[in-house]
């Protein structure tokens, strides 16, 4: 009977092992300053650092994402969803919009909304027959779209988002890589994305 636990255990640790490896997250370039994970079927989380590097001097600093899938389950997203990992170790959790505009002047989000506006949105095609979700903000712009905060969303198969998000910046312009972190217990899915923020000087 203790064989048979001890076993069973083995085999518990190596199915958790397997799991754990089939949810790594396989990172490559798409652009300048974009990065894209994928992990199981057609699980894309993207990452653009081009208005975050001229905020290296703020509190906060901004982020374009990008989140999709083809698979056969809904994800989910919210504010707790995200954790931004600096050079320096540190876990940073996505703040609220008014905690936010405590330290980071409006004036400065609805410039990073027109810095949005202006850049190529080359990310899109690796959602190539999704349908896009346009309900989801964050950071509603204080002078523009969008006006409306709406921070949870639901991403069923072949559907993705993408929005301005802000992570605190305790380590300034620190170099060396950041890691989004994506994590969604109700679907399983757990996505880690690293790239550099090539500070302007």
């Amino acid at each position: 009977m203790k064989r048979w636990l001890a076993a069973a255990l083995v085999a518990g640790l190596v199915l958790s092992a397997l799991a754990v490896v089939a949810q790594a997250t396989k990172t490559n370039r798409l652009s300048t300053y974009g990065y894209k994970g994928e992990t199981g079927n057609y699980v894309y989380l993207v990452v653009d650092h081009d208005i975050a590097r001229y905020r290296g001097a703020e509190k906060y600093i901004p982020l374009w994402i990008f989140l999709g899938h083809d698979e056969r389950k809904t994800l989910h997203a919210g504010r707790g969803s995200f954790t931004l990992t600096d050079p320096t170790g540190a876990k940073l959790s996505m703040p609220g919009a008014d905690e936010v505009s405590k330290l980071y002047p409006a004036a400065m989000v609805t410039a990073d909304y027109s810095m949005l506006a202006r850049l190529q949105d080359y990310a899109s095609m690796a959602y190539e027959g999704f349908v896009y979700i346009p309900r989801v903000a964050f950071f509603p712009n204080p002078a523009g779209n969008p006006k409306i905060l709406y921070d949870t969303v639901e991403i069923p198969s072949r559907t993705y988002f993408s929005a301005l998000v802000y992570f605190p910046n305790p380590a300034g312009k620190a170099a060396g890589n950041y890691t989004l972190t994506y994590d969604d217990p109700k679907s399983g899915t757990h996505m880690e994305v690293p790239f550099p923020i090539e500070w302007q000087k």
